[in-house]
């Protein structure tokens, strides 16, 4: 009988391959020839190694956390950290993932509870160690401060020319210490920073009207634990058209040449009283004159003296503005004194005084009067602030609003807001604002604020320095803070006086300078 001998499929391949080869017959190029010169290097073999086991697990209790310390990895390619944590006695456990280099603060535990510590190192091409062996802690109210602050919330911003206003909700913590504000342009690669803010608004400015920025706020307590930043939000600034209106060139009227007048500094329009003005003196001082709180009535067709209206006999102590605006009763106009100064060296006392605004008639001989119904209002600034101020004005709802005087041109704004409290209780103010005036000048006279008014409508915002003044339009609807962050219009500077106020039909605005031979200025709307 004949024996078949059976050949393997893949050696028949083989041997007729070569068969083919031996004849000379063109083959199919191998593996090796297909491929390029770089691809036929050998590939390195995979890396399996996993990074060494942690080393020097140390762990120190803090008040409702840990902070944990370890060795650092020698390992070239490690990537980070794991740390497995459990209540002893129990089995379950919790993780944190994607550790960096240590030490790690481990917040959210509860004070005299024992946990159970483990660290593992992972490297770049996913191999880990094992835990190191486990290490028991228990937190203690004792031990140092490792909660962080809530993440601020609610952040709204305000878009306005090349700026952004941004605010938040305010942390609470009673160990809050600052927030810092991160933005930039959307889709940017790096980001610009305000630090050490200590109140929930910021004020971003040097931005590019049409950008779209992205906005982001963190919060850090005294103890240097730093919330998360929150959601960014985003916003862009753009740049409003207001109708700029037209002033003529200030007009003197008689110089007032009141000796009691030695350091006038408030001006605020009577709206009850036909061509009346009222003003006061700066406080006591280097300036001299009569320094008591006094109020004083003056002529707007021709700044002569009409009275003086006497509050009380106490010393002035740096009044530096004053307005009129609605009070308790509807149907009567109030004046409002700003004591917003540096007080003589008195930060501490500050206060806005209020009363409804006496008879005059510009007709009448001068008189001295005594004032009824004085109510005062005193305030603080929030985060233990205490900055100069100049300027003051009242809303036609009743909020009082002060612009604080800064040499470097950078103000703030802040707002009390009615309901006022019960005169004599202390309120801190609300900061709603930042302006800044003329920053790169080299003149301080250009960037100190020192003085403000807004029409009786509402409708206009004058502020001025020394040596410039500005006007905001407001649009029905509007909010003050919103208004100032829109595009400013430059008026007609009366010179270098300190106060200002609408005329009541706002066809003017009146200015007054420092010093009894200073005149009562009309500057009148074209």
């Amino acid at each position: 009988m004949t024996r078949r001998v059976l050949m393997p499929f893949a050696g028949l391949c083989s041997l007729l391959l070569s068969l083919c080869v031996g004849c000379g017959v063109s083959s199919v190029p191998g593996e090796e020839e297909a491929l390029p010169e770089a691809a036929r290097v050998s590939s390195p073999l995979a890396d399996t190694e996993a990074p060494p086991v942690p080393t020097g697990l140390s762990i120190l209790a803090a008040n409702s956390g840990v902070i944990l310390s370890w060795d650092p990895s020698p390992a070239a390619d490690l990537k980070d950290y794991a740390v497995r944590y459990r209540v002893v006695g129990q089995t379950t456990p919790s993780y944190k993932w994607g550790v960096g280099a240590p030490p790690l603060t481990l917040p959210g535990l509860v004070n005299g509870v024992t946990y159970a510590f483990e660290v593992k190192a992972q490297d770049t091409s996913g191999n880990a160690s094992a835990y190191c062996a486990a290490v028991n802690a228990t937190p203690t109210p004792t031990g140092p401060d490792v909660t962080p602050p809530v993440v601020p919330g609610q952040l709204v911003a305000t878009p306005g020319d090349t700026v952004l206003g941004l605010t938040w909700s305010a942390n609470t913590e009673p160990d809050f210490r600052r927030y810092t504000v991160k933005y930039r342009a959307a889709g940017a690669a790096t980001y610009s920073y305000r630090y050490s803010l200590t109140q929930p608004l910021v004020t971003l400015t040097g931005l590019v009207n049409g950008t779209t920025y992205e906005l982001m706020v963190k919060a850090e307590d005294l103890s240097g634990n730093a919330s998360g930043y929150a959601t960014p939000i985003t916003a862009t600034p753009a740049a409003s058209t207001p109708q700029c209106p037209t002033f003529g060139a200030p007009v003197n009227l008689t110089p007032h040449n009141i000796a009691i007048l030695t350091d006038a500094s408030g001006l605020a329009a009577s709206r009850a009283n036909a061509q009346v003005v009222w003003t006061h003196n700066d406080r006591c001082g280097a300036s001299g004159g009569n320094c008591v709180e006094h109020v004083y009535a003056l002529s707007a067709v021709d700044g002569h003296f009409l009275g003086t209206y006497t509050l009380s006999s106490n010393p002035n102590l740096d009044w530096e503005d004053m307005a009129m605006g609605p009070g308790p009763v509807s149907s009567v106009d109030y004046v409002y004194v700003g004591r917003i100064g540096d007080n003589n060296g008195l930060p501490s006392v500050r206060e806005v005084v209020r009363f409804p605004e006496p008879t005059v008639s510009v007709a009448q001989a001068p008189v001295t009067v005594p004032v009824s119904g004085v109510e005062r209002f005193p305030f603080t600034y929030p985060g233990g602030v205490a900055p100069n101020a100049e300027a003051m004005f009242v809303d036609t709802q009743g909020d009082i609003y002060i612009v604080t005087k800064a040499p470097s041109g950078h103000s703030q704004v802040y707002r009390y807001a009615v309901p006022l409290n019960a005169p004599g209780v202390s309120r801190t103010l609300e900061l709603v604002a930042e302006l800044d005036f003329l920053p790169g000048s080299t003149a301080e006279e250009d960037r100190v604020v020192t003085g403000g008014a807004i029409s009786p409508d509402g409708g206009e915002i004058l502020i001025k320095t020394y040596t410039h003044t500005f006007l905001w339009k407001r649009h029905a609807g509007q909010s003050v803070p919103a208004a100032l962050l829109g595009t400013r219009c430059e008026v007609t500077n009366p010179g270098y006086s300190e106060a200002l106020t609408f005329a009541p039909d706002g066809s003017a605005f009146f200015s007054l300078g420092e010093g009894n031979t200073k005149a009562l200025k009309r500057v009148t709307r074209l």
